[in-house]
């Protein structure tokens, strides 16, 4: 009660001398004296805090005379909430009004708390999974590393003990590890236990994470708000079907959630935030604007997170070992050499943070100087070149040196696949320009070199692989660039361009065997083959197939008379045959539509 009266007193002396200083009837003489008050009351009002009671993390933006009214109604609410626990929920009716987060989830409907529950897998199973889950050496799916184990297994322990005390929040994070662990069984191998069924699963389970962040109601501030919201977004991301729009407003959605309760600040400006909790705090916010970059990077739309001030320093490259609820003070930050949990989030924050650029320059509404691509392209490049070495692709043993047996070799790959999409989505627009002007030269070395990158990458992957759409948008976008230059080169020769494109078909031809063999699995993959096996066919000449062999289109589907002139007249039949599948339709415009071969590349 002391605290409250303090710090409204001082809010009341604060709001009273701001507005002392903003009398009209200021002598002239003393305007700059004003002004320096006014600005540094400004700076205190920017400054904003984050509090934490016990329960809630809340940002305070500033000190308005509503914040006034707030600390009056807090004072009379003091003794009653002496007797109440703080994490009761508040059951929303029926009849809530759908508000945009809820919007965001399918206007899931909420159910009751007993409902929620029963859907729970047994305790057996459930331990099962949160093991898998946590096994970080051998989970397929990459998750960052923003819940402390121990903690969340004393909590995970005491639902067990008595599920009605849990809150939904809780609740909401509990199902979204379940749905992640579910989606990795039914893209990467089911166990026996779950087989068929480990994909209607994940549906039902990321259904049940919406409907308790709804409960929960993700404005309130409760604990694990953000956690569950971002573990949902990395379900999202992993999907079989194309979502980058959904991925991105989600996003977006978290973003606020995270400001909302204080992550954009550093946790060493609040006392109150244990070490422990502000070295997580840390890693939230650092996987929070990873996701928001690469969101929109995928999307192709504006990132939110360049807009906004934030002081929140990297977290400790430390081992979690290093961190439990009785650390007094954080230890030294370990070399990026040190493979620890928080290795891989930091590094691949820097990538995305350059890679984020690409999404904002292709947002920029005016022409730009062709010097920003390259400062782009230089931030890129280095952020990967700064790669530890443990997570970059050895050039000695090449693709065929991973095995992808273990999480870090995904990482690797993952870290791999996205520089060189980056690099694919950044120069693709200037890519036929380096024919004619040897100042785009950089973009189209660049788009090659990275599109074959990209189709050796898919040697490796299995074919449960491409049920992921990211997986698919990442080699049709691969294969679209290859085809690309192999038509200008015939449309447009040019005696300067070494005499390679043998092995450019042949990069396509191989891909195109590999989806195939793809077929079973991934019933999107038959689709992409017969398209890409038309395409590529046109290409072939009996001089091209001698060292080669011949890829046709299935009989599944027929495309009568497909041929590569279609690259050129035939696009609405194009898009026809491709309207079910993962297409970057904006590459594709910015490839075909906006190209007029006729009369040579014109951009």
């Amino acid at each position: 009660m002391k605290q409250r009266i303090d710090h409204l007193e001082e809010l009341v002396k604060k709001l009273i001398g701001e507005r002392e200083v903003g009398e009209p009837s200021t002598p002239e003489s003393q305007k700059g004296e004003s002004n320096m008050v006014r600005s540094g009351a400004s700076e205190v009002a920017c400054a904003g805090t984050t509090v934490m009671d016990g329960v809630r993390s809340v940002y305070r933006a500033g000190d308005e005379w509503e914040d006034v009214l707030l600390e009056i109604n807090a004072l009379k609410r003091t003794w009653t909430e002496a007797h109440e626990d703080p994490t009761d929920d508040v059951r929303p009716t029926l009849s809530h009004t759908v508000d945009g987060s809820s919007l965001l989830f399918g206007q899931v409907k909420p159910l009751e708390r007993i409902e929620i529950i029963s859907t729970l897998p047994p305790k057996h199973q459930a331990d099962n999974l949160i093991s898998q889950f946590f096994d970080r050496e051998n989970f397929p799916i990459s998750l960052p590393p923003i819940l402390h184990q121990p903690t969340f297994m004393r909590e995970y322990n005491e639902h067990w003990k008595d599920p009605s005390c849990t809150n939904f929040i809780w609740l909401g994070l509990l199902f979204s590890i379940l749905g992640i662990t579910m989606l990795s069984y039914h893209q990467h191998g089911e166990p026996p236990e779950y087989e068929g069924i480990s994909e209607s699963l994940f549906q039902l389970y990321r259904v049940r994470t919406a409907q308790c962040l709804l409960s929960g109601d993700i404005a309130k501030c409760l604990p694990y708000t953000v956690e569950a919201l971002r573990f949902n977004a990395t379900a999202e991301l992993n999907r079989k079907d194309d979502n980058r729009r959904g991925l991105w407003i989600m996003t977006g959605v978290i973003v606020r959630a995270a400001i909302n309760m204080g992550y954009h600040r550093d946790p060493s400006h609040s006392p109150s935030i244990s070490p422990l909790q502000a070295e997580f705090r840390r890693r939230i916010w650092l996987s929070v604007i990873s996701m928001d970059d690469m969101a929109s990077f995928l999307g192709g739309f504006p990132r939110m997170s360049s807009a906004i001030y934030s002081d929140t320093s990297e977290p400790h490259n430390l081992y979690d070992w290093e961190l439990s609820e009785s650390t007094i003070a954080l230890p030294a930050s370990r070399p990026l050499t040190d493979p620890t949990a928080t290795t891989y989030l930091i590094v691949k924050s820097r990538l995305f943070r350059a890679i984020g650029r690409i999404a904002d320059f292709n947002n920029i509404p005016t022409l730009v100087s062709y010097e920003m691509v390259r400062e782009i392209d230089q931030a890129v490049y280095e952020a990967y070149d700064n790669f530890p070495p443990h997570m970059k692709l050895s050039s000695r043993d090449g693709i065929h040196g991973i095995s992808l047996k273990s999480a870090s070799d995904f990482s690797t790959l993952n870290l791999a696949a996205m520089y060189h999409r980056s690099m694919c989505t950044l120069h693709r627009k200037f890519m036929a320009r380096g024919r004619q002007d040897s100042q785009f030269q950089l973009s189209r070395d660049r788009c090659i070199s990275s599109a074959l990158a990209l189709l050796s990458y898919q040697e490796v992957l299995e074919p449960s692989w491409y049920r992921s759409s990211q997986t698919r948008e990442m080699l049709i976008l691969a294969a679209m660039i290859l085809l690309l230059e192999l038509e200008l080169r015939r449309r447009v020769p040019d005696e300067n361009i070494p005499p390679d494109s043998n092995s450019l078909l042949q990069a396509l031809e191989r891909s195109c065997t590999l989806w195939e063999n793809a077929n079973e699995a991934c019933d999107e993959a038959r689709m992409v083959y017969d398209v890409l096996a038309g395409m590529v066919s046109g290409f072939q000449t009996s001089s091209a197939s001698s060292s080669s062999q011949t890829v046709t289109p299935s009989s599944g589907l027929e495309i009568p008379g497909f041929d590569t002139s279609i690259l050129v007249d035939g696009e609405e039949s194009f898009e026809k045959e491709l309207a079910s599948m993962d297409v970057d339709w904006v590459t594709w415009d910015a490839f075909i539509q906006d190209t007029g071969f006729q009369d040579g590349p014109i951009y």
